[in-house]
């Protein structure tokens, strides 16, 4: 992670840099432009890389679940035919509602007009 925050903080100085010199900017106007530009891209790379790590967790959650049911239904199939009871099949919840990122407001519920 702090590698990845450093890197966004390097990308955001270069590009702010960059422009900067290539819009003909004075120096002392390059050099603060360049600064926020760090830190909104430290900023920004810290919340990609939290949701994509949400989402690599959510998947292997679902893929997780997904082979508990298979093997489930896999193992009352078998005792299905070789005429053994069968045995409940363990049941599996959803997964947890995926929150959205903190940064995106919410959008407020509109109220029912007649």
């Amino acid at each position: 992670m702090k590698a990845l925050f450093l890197a966004g903080g390097f990308a955001g100085f270069a590009l702010c840099s960059l422009a900067g010199l290539l819009a003909g900017r004075a120096p002392d106007l390059i050099l603060r432009d360049a600064a926020v530009g760090c830190l909104a891209g430290a900023l920004l790379v810290r919340w990609f890389w939290r949701v994509l790590l949400r989402g690599f967790q959510d998947t292997l959650t679902l893929r997780r679940q997904l082979a508990v049911a298979a093997a489930a239904a896999q193992e009352t199939a078998r005792s299905a035919k070789n005429g053994q009871p069968q045995k409940s099949a363990p049941v599996v919840s959803p997964p947890p509602p995926t929150t959205p990122p903190r940064s995106l407001p919410l959008p407020s519920p509109k109220p029912a007009t007649r």
